[in-house]
């Protein structure tokens, strides 16, 4: 007995062997795709099912705006136009300096320093000391002498100290008054010094006996003391007396 299946499947059998591959191939085909497509259904039912319900939106709280402070904000606000105001001097042109006139000032002199140092007291005033001195320290001759014109100590004796004066006038009988007179000479070659009170004659140390100041004539002491008279001076350890003039010539 036939059947349209039978029929069907008798009129397969009789067909070539690719039509057969061709039709097997698109019926695995489709069967793989309609598979594919209820796998996908069911994993989608099946996590639809097993979420938990969602709530309503967590919204995160908002904190409120910290107030910021004028110093803080002023001081970035200063900052901020300080260094604007720096760059826009930096890329400010250049003005070109000035022309200015040079003016020239006249050259004034220096003063002149005197060549030597003076000495505190003058020509009248150490005269009236060395008059008013009675004593001395015994053989301290150029020690009393300068201090009658208020001088220093610089020099050891007399004699070295004629050495190095200036204003000399040697071997003259006539010093002029203040004027400090030298001797060079003596027992252990220290020389002597006094000061001049006029008319030839001095004011001296030890002239009167062993720290004893008098006055007594220039030879009396070249005698008496077996000196050499030197000559006088304006000037005692490198300072000059005021009120003597004196033209320096060679000893």
């Amino acid at each position: 007995m036939s059947t349209p299946f039978n029929t069907r499947m008798l009129r397969a059998a009789d067909a070539p062997a690719w039509a057969v591959c061709l039709v097997t191939g698109i019926a695995l085909t489709t069967t793989a795709i309609v598979a594919e497509h209820k796998h996908a259904a069911a994993d989608e039912a099946r996590a639809t099912t097993t979420e938990a319900p969602r709530g309503p939106a967590t919204v995160a709280p908002q904190h409120p705006a910290l107030p910021v402070s004028r110093s803080v904000s002023g001081g970035s606000d200063r900052r901020t136009l300080a260094r604007s105001g720096a760059l826009a001097a930096t890329h400010q042109p250049k003005r070109a300096a000035r022309w200015r006139p040079r003016v020239r000032r006249p050259h004034l002199p220096a003063p002149r320093r005197p060549r030597f140092p003076m000495a505190r007291s003058n020509a009248a005033q150490i005269v009236a000391k060395a008059m008013h001195s009675v004593s001395n320290v015994p053989g301290m001759c150029l020690v009393w002498s300068r201090h009658q014109a208020g001088i220093p100590s610089k020099y050891s004796d007399a004699a070295t100290a004629w050495r190095h004066a200036t204003g000399r006038r040697p071997r003259d009988p006539n010093p002029p008054r203040g004027a400090a007179v030298y001797w060079t000479g003596g027992s252990h070659g220290f020389g002597h010094i006094a000061i001049s009170v006029g008319h030839g004659k001095v004011r001296s140390s030890d002239a009167g006996g062993q720290g004893d100041v008098a006055t007594v004539p220039i030879h009396h002491l070249s005698r008496e003391w077996d000196l050499h008279y030197a000559g006088w001076a304006n000037s005692i350890n490198g300072y000059r007396i005021r009120g003597i003039t004196a033209l320096t010539h060679p000893a």
